[in-house]
């Protein structure tokens, strides 16, 4: 239930190119600031820009990179994170001490870093963000692994002569991977919150492109014209109360399961 409005908002945004809309980018300063209307049903900006091609185009660059930053970081972190758990030692220790070297630097400064090396654009942003955020994935993985690799059928495993390969994929990524999955939701909101942050910030996407946290910036210097910050604030705000109530409700499903 909490997933139906991403995904019919995502879908509109996916969509987009093919739905009869106005071109986001098009300027028309006899029409700037118009009030909704069915021919501009969210208004227009400052330009007299379209708010509706502008959002739903918008939503594509914010939730598309969010959804990749989610996902590389998850896929990054759960790797290693079962396979410190599973090996243990000295690689664990390594491992461990890597992540925690990396978590005593602000997500912001390695954003700053980032841009000042390589300039304003959202694919530096998101580099400088998947440094961090594969941390929180690869405690969680490696914290479940070496709790499941005390359990009985584990040891009954390797005494019977499985092979590693085995055990990794009929013990430990089918008990993980579960409980990963409220992470990933309630991270997925985060990155949504950061991709457009940085963006409200002048770090990420470059105008003219729509962006979520972009056109709440634009709308700062017209505050009479609320619709500017509103219809992208209110997406944005929906999306993250939806995904991050999805997240605790799979999070109590799967801990009712358990028990």
């Amino acid at each position: 239930m909490f997933l139906l409005f991403p995904a019919l908002l995502g879908t509109l945004c996916l969509l987009a190119p093919l739905l009869p809309l106005r071109d986001p980018n098009e300027v028309d300063l006899a029409m700037k600031f118009a009030p909704m209307s069915w021919e501009h049903p969210m208004g227009t900006d400052y330009m007299g820009r379209d708010l509706l091609a502008r959002v739903l185009w918008g939503g594509r660059v914010t939730l598309g990179w969010g959804l990749l930053v989610t996902a590389v970081a998850a896929a990054v972190g759960t790797c290693l994170g079962i396979c410190s758990g599973f090996i243990g030692g000295a690689v664990d220790r390594m491992i461990l001490r890597f992540s925690h070297v990396l978590r005593a630097f602000p997500g912001i400064v390695l954003v700053l870093i980032a841009v000042s090396l390589g300039g304003a654009g959202m694919e530096n942003v998101c580099l400088a963000m998947l440094c961090t955020r594969w941390i929180w994935y690869y405690r969680v993985a490696r914290n479940l692994t070496r709790q499941e690799m005390g359990r009985a059928a584990i040891l009954a495993s390797r005494l019977a002569g499985s092979s590693w390969i085995k055990i990794l994929r009929r013990h430990i990524l089918t008990l993980v991977w579960p409980q990963m999955l409220p992470v990933l939701t309630v991270d997925f909101g985060g990155a949504l919150l950061a991709v457009s942050g940085y963006s409200f910030l002048g770090l990420g996407v470059l105008p003219p492109k729509a962006e979520w946290g972009m056109m709440m910036n634009d709308g700062r210097s017209y505050m009479s014209h609320p619709q500017m910050m509103a219809w992208p604030g209110l997406c944005l705000l929906a999306v993250i109360v939806c995904v991050n109530g999805a997240g605790d409700r799979l999070r109590d499903w799967i801990e009712d399961k358990r028990t």
